[in-house]
């Protein structure tokens, strides 16, 4: 049920305004003033739409001020202005404040009631894309993962994917999965990268699932590790999907599929990315490719490469893969400060003996990277002391607050 706060100097207004919401099955409340309305913003305030009269007797901030101080500090809250002054300037300034519409008083009961139910579905429809939305995980760095045959396969393939379909990427960390996602995404979005929905750890359900199907002509469902899903729910969604003819396509991202899975056997694309070690001619265009779109960024032209580092290169077994070498080449030209510089194999050599030898850590961004070692540090030193919070607060020169706060924000289970 949707909760809406009505502000309005005549009490009596807000009285029948509140009976004829309540009467379609809203829950109301009201104020008569911004120092009532600072007692509900001071303790609870969780409302989903606000209506507010421009002008209020008695009050010390008018309806402008509050729409501007409400939009400031609540971006998803609906406002929508009213006047028994109204004129179209008083519309005009309150949308610039923030307003999301604007009704005249005296208003119709009708046309209230339509106004609030199109901007609260419009608020619905806005957090419930943005939910996804925010999961998205471009990697602003990466631009290819390979050159050769090989690749040219994959990519020939991925041109003739048909709307409506399932689809299979594996391969180790690091290769760049999610890249071929997205370019498969990109191909069959006609290039609109706000309906990539990238699914973390739970599916999509029906109602969201339609609500995209009406709001865009097409989307892509993203499951990165699809066996941390439930997979009889996913197997389900699969049909679902298929069944209910939404336009959309579902990727299966995997490491190791268990090609005896009846969710694989549905699967209707295959897409294998080798490691980097099983295609070794690809490595030093790749390195080459990224040593001049980095430089080409600090520089603005290419660097020259010592020809006798694609041997050294090929020797090193790339963990990471595709993104042990973006990571490698940026570290190097970062490393530079002449833009005539020749990256060297002593160069090459150097930053490669502190190459990080966990692949999985080249999946992830910064951010993920940094939770990632604080938790497998932390998670260390309590198992040493036996989970004892007071011991290992004082190991780590760390309060026992600020130790619980660590791991309740790194979502580490004190019971393992």
């Amino acid at each position: 049920m949707s909760k809406i706060l009505i502000i309005d100097d005549e009490i009596e207004i807000c009285k029948q305004v509140s009976l004829i919401l309540s009467k379609n099955g809203y829950e109301t409340s009201f104020v008569s003033s911004y120092k009532d309305l600072l007692s509900i913003l001071n303790v609870n305030f969780n409302f989903d739409l606000v209506l507010v009269d421009l002008w209020l007797k008695n009050s010390t901030k008018q309806g402008i001020d509050i729409i501007q101080k409400l939009k400031h500090e609540y971006s998803n809250l609906i406002i929508i202005s009213f006047s028994g002054h109204a004129n179209i300037d008083n519309a005009i300034e309150s949308v610039k404040a923030g307003a999301n519409d604007f009704i005249e008083k005296p208003f119709e009961s009708k046309k209230l009631i339509h106004i609030i139910q199109k901007n609260l579905l419009e608020l619905k429809q806005r957090v419930t894309i943005n939910t996804y939305r925010n999961q998205i995980s471009f990697h602003s760095k990466i631009n290819s993962i390979g050159f050769g045959e090989y690749m040219d396969q994959i990519t020939n393939r991925t041109t003739k994917i048909k709307l409506n379909s399932s689809i299979l990427i594996h391969g180790p960390s690091g290769v760049g999965k999610n890249f071929l996602a997205n370019t498969i995404h990109m191909n069959l979005s006609s290039n609109n990268p706000d309906t990539f929905i990238n699914m973390s750890e739970n599916l999509m359900n029906e109602s969201d699932l339609l609500k995209f199907s009406s709001l865009h002509n097409y989307f892509t469902i993203y499951l990165n590790d699809y066996e941390k899903f439930n997979q009889i729910d996913l197997l389900n969604y699969l049909n679902h999907v298929k069944n209910s003819n939404i336009s959309a396509c579902i990727i299966f991202d995997s490491k190791n599929p268990d090609f005896d899975d009846p969710i694989i056997k549905k699967i209707d694309y295959n897409f294998e990315v080798k490691a980097l070690n099983k295609r070794k001619n690809e490595i030093f265009p790749l390195f080459k490719h990224y040593i001049n779109a980095f430089s080409k960024k600090k520089f603005d032209n290419n660097i020259l490469l010592n020809d006798e580092i694609n041997n050294l290169l090929k020797l090193h077994n790339w963990p990471g893969n595709v993104f042990e070498i973006m990571n490698i080449s940026e570290n190097i030209i970062n490393s530079l400060n002449d833009s005539n510089a020749v990256v060297t194999n002593k160069m090459v050599e150097k930053v490669l003996n502190k190459s990080t030898q966990n692949a999985d850590i080249y999946d992830l961004t910064y951010k993920e990277a940094k939770d990632k070692f604080e938790k497998d540090y932390l998670l260390q030193k309590l198992r040493v002391n036996n989970w004892n919070m007071t011991t290992t607060a004082k190991m780590l020169k760390l309060d026992r607050v600020s130790l619980y706060r660590k791991i309740k924000s790194l979502d580490i289970k004190l019971d393992q």
